[in-house]
């Protein structure tokens, strides 16, 4: 079983993924895209992620918390049982499939961030200064 744990504890099962430069994609085997939608967009939770093969740690990502794209691909072909025949097929064969999720995180930059950061400080203190009256 591959499996991602999040910063939050959490874990979420997966089917691949592949890491290329800034980009992160994750292949979910679900039907369900909102709780993954709802569990790549919490920021916290993806700040830092844990790539597990059973109980062995492969890899771990950090700063991937921009989530980029989601996709939802219905009928997925997961495997294809040749010993017995399925004329309704494209294969011919008895196909085995999922429905699955890709979703694509960006890594964003240290830079960035304290950047976001301060901007929002900002507005922040300008609006507290308005609300109470104090002239910066």
């Amino acid at each position: 079983m591959n499996k991602i744990i999040f910063s939050d504890n959490t874990e979420i099962q997966i089917s691949n993924i592949t890491q290329s430069g800034d980009t992160l994609t994750i292949a979910i085997d679900t039907s369900d895209a909102n709780y993954v939608i709802d569990k790549f967009r919490d920021k916290l939770a993806t700040a830092v992620m844990r790539y597990y093969t059973d109980t062995d740690l492969i890899r771990g990502y950090a700063g991937y918390t921009k989530m980029h794209d989601v996709r939802f691909e219905p009928n997925v072909v997961t495997s294809v049982d040749y010993n017995t025949t399925d004329q309704t097929t494209e294969s011919g064969f008895v196909e085995y499939t999922t429905d699955r999720c890709i979703v694509t995180m960006k890594k964003v930059s240290m830079l960035v961030s304290v950047a976001g950061q301060t901007a929002q400080n900002t507005a922040n203190i300008d609006y507290l200064a308005m609300e109470t009256g104090i002239e910066l």
